[in-house]
């Protein structure tokens, strides 16, 4: 007797992998002159962050702890980025991917509100809130900015969707290729 199986990566896998590209990325930035390869590698983490995002959305029991687990991490790793993005605790001209992501699942969780909204002032204010998120990515110069926010948003749309896969790499193509 076959078995038919689906081939399968954990979240913990996921995690690991991303984990791995990002410290390529941050090695090459930090230890390395010759290693610019390592930076198109290490690039490929925050799709796989994204990702983990929009699941841990979908699968939390309470999106504000979540939410705000996020944000005291953003909040608590600023300050080493800081010192490596500019050798002081305080640069406010580039934030870290922490925030890019928060910014992400606040931006699903208004798409979420809107999908379930029946009134039309609802859908104005989640449209404007979608609006605010997004220009904060811009403004606040959060890691990946703008994209980065859209990248999430992206495997939320796709997510469970026939042709999610297909859809998520033409996407991905479409943001990081033609827009970035």
């Amino acid at each position: 007797m076959i078995e038919n199986r689906k081939f399968g990566i954990s979240a913990n896998v996921l995690r690991l992998l991303a984990i791995v590209l990002m410290l390529t990325d941050h090695i090459w930035a930090t230890f390395l002159v010759f290693g610019d390869w390592m930076t198109y590698i290490g690039r490929l983490a925050f799709p796989i962050f994204a990702f983990q995002i929009v699941e841990g959305f979908v699968h939390t029991s309470n999106l504000k702890k979540y939410i705000l687990r996020l944000l005291v991490f953003a909040v608590i790793t600023e300050i080493p980025f800081n010192l490596f993005c500019s050798s002081w605790w305080f640069y406010p001209y580039h934030q870290n991917v922490l925030f890019t992501l928060l910014l992400g699942l606040l931006a699903v969780s208004v798409i979420e509100k809107m999908r379930k909204g029946t009134e039309e002032i609802n859908k104005g204010l989640s449209v404007l809130r979608l609006f605010l998120i997004s220009l904060a990515g811009i403004l606040g110069f959060a890691d990946y900015g703008f994209l980065g926010v859209l990248t999430v948003v992206m495997f939320y749309l796709t997510r469970g969707h026939k042709h999610a896969k297909l859809l998520q790499l033409l996407a991905m193509v479409i943001i990081n290729v033609f827009l970035y």
